[in-house]
């Protein structure tokens, strides 16, 4: 090609080229032509690694869940059959049905009841899944559900006739299902239906291929269902049935976390807080378990949830918060008299009706099983009732105790004792010691040997030792002394339970939220905690700026540190967040400011507190990440990354790395800026935020955006965005289901959804209780393209090199824009400048690369950007160039 516009003209202009060999960040604060080499205008669900292309797939990973409740159909059934009731009765709140005939259902099916006549409780007529299906006999589940049921001539079950799926096969992302009968759908509609069962293997390994999806109906036994990413199911038979809508019981995801089992090495999971359960799902296959609150109990609204110790916390702002022990707890006691087993494990937090598991107790018949608590004696003892009528103490030297989530200790804190001790023994290394009218120390508890005259104690005194066994009057712990028969007279030792270095223990003061760092739990005393253990209240203190803190691997139990610990001294700023950096340093992030606390390995009276910088402050507290000894937060200006020189020199607090994409952060919204979420994975700070259409538009309504940092790149590239207008962010959790690690987003919806899952041009994500295809809107603008000078040019030809990776086809539409004067052109697809070929290869070994050459048309402008959009595939693009010659200059001519 000539490097002429009018070869062999006297009016012959010089073409110049203006071009990326690679992409690195975007920048839309500077004027298109000041942009450097490398940046772009827009990248629009896009990645960079010194090409760009865009970005991976998002995966649902989990069904629709549900919180509980009767659910509602959707308003049509696969066509069923009504039979008779001919008896009804409910028993803790599961329903028994016997139908006249055979019904037709299975374990899972859905299917309404009408005519069941009943007086008190809850109705027993809706639509329900069976929990179990036999022959002629249905339960299912009934909360509420009391008294004695009656039936007539007009009691009925309306089975919604679950179809057998005979055969499953999958094209190009879409599974085609077909049942062994006719269905009962028209042939063309769009229906909403449930599967189950499908178990062939699937490539990728988990794809979800059962729940509920928007289906074509394309036969009177076949029906069609998307996949996106799809491409092996193996041999499968399933169920094909309705899809409850549970209306009753809406899902609200209030909190998540990763759980990591600290005596397994499979797989994490993520736990999901529901309004009335929680729900497991393990990483590995995307399992799901229920793990049920206390009874009566349930979180009303948004609130934190952390793995701390060897339990989960789930925190409810101002109420009694929830613990999960995955591995249970050690039973301290246990006896039977009659059919009541009496147990004791310390601060049980359990109430009449919870279930719980039994194991490991020896003895007489064993009452080892599944139970409901029966009454509550204390806050360490309580009884259930057992099958077999004995009299027994039982051995519980391994006997663990399993629950859903329990209450923490709550009520007034009981002071530790002291006790001086005259009389007691040493031997191999047991100290027995008598004791008078002990009420708070029992078996696990630590205590601390304060003073002492007799000879043998001497090197343990200031020591802390665990209790071994603890009655009223005698208390034995092991320590390093030797034998002794007896105490001689007029010696003595004292000790007893820790005493706190400030204003006393307190119980878990009902915080929101809180962290984990140095072997402690870190909260917000926001409230005073008093009352009993069964009927504990929380006082607002109207104060905003206090941390409390537990003991050291002790969650119950709080040091009030008077002042110590009131961050700002009771100014207008209010804590945000809190984050541990290195060695025993705290980082606390209030509104207007940041904070160091140091010295938090040892005693509280140790530790200082030092006000690192007022000149910015903390907006989000789960958009808070570490990286190295940078701190990256959400603030009003943006987000910033606070580098730690030292303990009080900080670099990046003068400007926000966001300053290159301050037009998105000028649309975030401003009252939901506070719940923006970020995690770091893949050299990447992923920043979840709710991203009005325009500035201050105040329509976003949630977490719907994601704001992505390449830390090798060290700038933004990408803002992804997604089809599902109800695809809003609640948390980001980075896990493993194998050696790596993958990133996940929890919806506000039930969701747990993989983000850059596997290359693909779509999204599966679960939408209105469905799960659903949608198509990813990818595309890339480039920088302004002056062509090395400021005069109007003529800008005439373009070129782009693409790379199909791994089989893959690849397509992009081609615009082109110029500035002054503006004019907006479609240029035209990447296939149409390969003479209609789509660029791809036919191995799956092979990479293809296409260098497309194409006109631009003599489009006038002083700059022009071009602007890329996928159609086919996930191609890199790998550089770009637009060629073209300075118009309208004036001609000089000399003789």
């Amino acid at each position: 090609m000539s490097q002429f516009a009018q070869s062999g003209s006297a009016m012959d202009e010089g073409q110049s080229s203006d071009g990326d060999g690679g992409f690195l960040s975007v920048n839309q604060r500077l004027q298109l032509n000041q942009l450097e080499v490398g940046e772009v205008r827009e990248s629009l669900n896009g990645r960079m690694e010194g090409y760009w292309k865009p970005r991976k797939g998002v995966v649902a990973r989990t069904e629709t869940l549900t919180s509980g409740g009767s659910p509602l159909q959707l308003p049509f059934f696969l066509i069923g059959t009504s039979v008779a009731i001919t008896a009804a009765s409910v028993t803790s709140n599961v329903v028994t049905l016997t139908t006249a005939s055979a019904h037709g259902l299975t374990n899972g099916s859905a299917f309404s009841t009408s005519g069941i006549i009943y007086t008190t409780g809850t109705n027993p007529n809706n639509s329900f899944i069976a929990t179990t299906a036999s022959l002629t006999s249905i339960t299912y589940p009934l909360v509420g559900g009391s008294g004695t049921y009656t039936t007539d001539a007009t009691s009925e079950v309306l089975t919604s006739a679950s179809k057998t799926i005979s055969s499953a096969t999958v094209s190009s992302g879409v599974i085609t299902i077909t049942t062994s009968v006719a269905h009962g759908l028209t042939v063309g509609q769009t229906a909403l239906a449930r599967v189950t069962g499908l178990a062939g293997a699937t490539t990728p390994a988990n794809t979800v291929i059962n729940g509920d999806f928007s289906m074509t109906v394309l036969s009177s036994t076949t029906l069609s269902y998307s996949v996106p990413g799809l491409t092996v199911l193996g041999a499968s038979t399933g169920t094909l049935s309705t899809t409850p809508i549970n209306d009753a019981a809406n899902v609200n995801v209030r909190a998540s976390c990763l759980f990591s089992d600290p005596n397994s090495s499979n797989a994490e999971s993520v736990v999901l807080a529901l309004d009335t359960k929680a729900i497991l799902v393990n990483l590995n296959g995307y399992t799901t378990q229920d793990i049920e609150y206390p009874e009566g109990q349930s979180v009303s609204g948004d609130t934190d949830m952390i793995q701390a110790f060897d339990r989960v916390y789930l925190f409810r702002d101002g109420f009694q918060a929830f613990e999960w022990f995955p591995n249970g707890r050690q039973i301290e006691s246990a006896s039977s008299s009659a059919f009541t087993v009496t147990m004791r494990i310390k601060d049980h937090g359990l109430k009449v009706g919870d279930e719980i598991i039994v194991s490991g107790l020896t003895g007489g018949t064993p009452a080892n099983g599944t139970f409901d608590v029966v009454s509550i004696t204390d806050k360490d003892v309580f009884t259930y009732t057992f099958t077999t009528s004995q009299t027994q103490t039982f051995v519980v030297t391994n006997a663990i105790l399993k629950a859903g989530f329990t209450l923490v200790p709550g009520g007034a804190y009981t002071q530790p004792q002291v006790f001086v001790s005259t009389t007691g023994t040493v031997t191999n290394g047991v100290v027995s010691l008598t004791v008078s009218g002990n009420t708070t120390i029992i078996a696990g508890d630590t205590i601390v040997v304060y003073e002492t005259n007799i000879p043998t104690f001497s090197s343990i005194s200031g020591q802390s030792f665990e209790v071994l066994s603890a009655t009223d009057t005698n208390i034995s712990f092991i320590a390093p002394v030797a034998n002794l028969a007896s105490i001689p007279g007029s010696q003595q030792i004292e000790f007893g339970g820790r005493f706190s270095v400030g204003g006393g223990f307190i119980h878990q003061p009902a915080p929101p939220w809180g962290v984990y760092f140095q072997r402690r739990l870190w909260v917000p005393f926001y409230y005073t905690p008093a009352g009993t253990f069964s009927s504990p209240t929380y006082t607002d203190r109207k104060i905003t700026d206090e941390i409390s803190v537990s003991d050291i691997l002790d969650s119950h139990t709080f040091d009030q540190i008077a002042n110590q610990f009131r961050i700002t001294g009771g100014t207008t700023d209010y804590l945000v967040a809190m984050q541990g950096f290195y060695d025993d340093k705290l980082v606390v992030l209030n509104r207007n400011s940041l904070h160091l606390i140091s010295g938090t390995t040892g005693s509280l009276t140790d530790t200082k507190v030092t006000q690192l910088t007022t000149e910015v402050g903390c907006l989000a507290r789960k958009s808070v990440v570490m990286k190295g000894n940078a701190m990256f937060f959400l603030s009003d200006d943006g987000v910033y990354a606070i580098e730690f020189l030292n303990d009080y020199n900080l670099r990046g607090a003068d400007e926000p790395i966001s300053k290159n994409i301050q037009p998105y952060i000028d649309r975030i919204n401003k009252n939901l800026a506070k719940d923006a979420v970020g995690v770091l994975f893949n050299n990447r700070y992923y920043l979840a935020v709710a991203l009005d259409s325009t500035a201050g538009a105040n329509n976003a309504t949630g977490n719907n955006t994601i704001l992505v940092f390449n830390f090798l790149n060290k700038g933004w590239e990408s803002i992804d965005t997604f089809g599902a207008s109800d695809f809003l962010i609640k948390n980001l959790v980075v896990g493993s289901a194998a050696e790596r690690n993958s990133i996940y987003a929890v919806t506000s919806l039930g969701g747990l959804h993989e983000l850059e899952a596997f290359e693909s041009s779509s999204d599966t994500l679960l939408s209105s209780g469905v799960i659903t295809s949608f198509s990813i809107n990818s595309s890339l603008t480039t920088r302004g393209y002056a062509l090395g000078n400021l005069d109007r040019k003529r800008f005439t030809d373009g070129q782009l090199t693409m790379q199909c990776v791994d089989g893959g086809l690849g397509e992009y539409d081609i615009s082109f824009a110029a500035e002054d004067p503006d004019n907006n052109q479609e240029i035209g697809t990447t296939t149409t400048f390969l003479d209609g070929v789509v660029l791809g290869t036919g191995s799956s070994s092979e990479d293809e690369t296409g260098n497309i050459r194409f006109r631009l048309g003599g489009i006038r402008g002083y700059l022009g950007t071009l602007t890329l959009t996928r159609t086919i595939g996930s191609p890199k693009i790998t550089s770009i160039k637009v060629t073209g010659s300075v118009t309208n200059r004036q001609i000089i001519s000399q003789k």
